[in-house]
């Protein structure tokens, strides 16, 4: 996944310090999206994980865009 394709479907960049930035998607209360760090790119390749799970890794648009759809569409708030 590149990097436009995380800013098209609405992550905010945050900032660890001036060498390097990743970015969240907030979802729902208790459920966040983190991406890899810019200083821990493959190939310039980013993915992003379920908050606190190493366990569930997305790295194709398609993908995470279906599941963000479906967590709003189910979602409460």
């Amino acid at each position: 996944m590149k990097e436009k394709d995380l800013i098209d479907l609405g992550f905010q960049k945050e900032y660890g310090d001036t060498k390097w930035y990743y970015y969240t998607y907030d979802l729902a209360d208790g459920l966040s999206l983190i991406t890899n760090a810019s200083d821990e790119l493959l190939n310039n390749e980013w993915y992003a994980e379920v908050f606190e799970s190493e366990k569930i890794r997305f790295v194709d648009r398609k993908e995470i865009e279906e599941f963000i759809n479906i967590v709003k569409k189910n979602s409460n708030e």
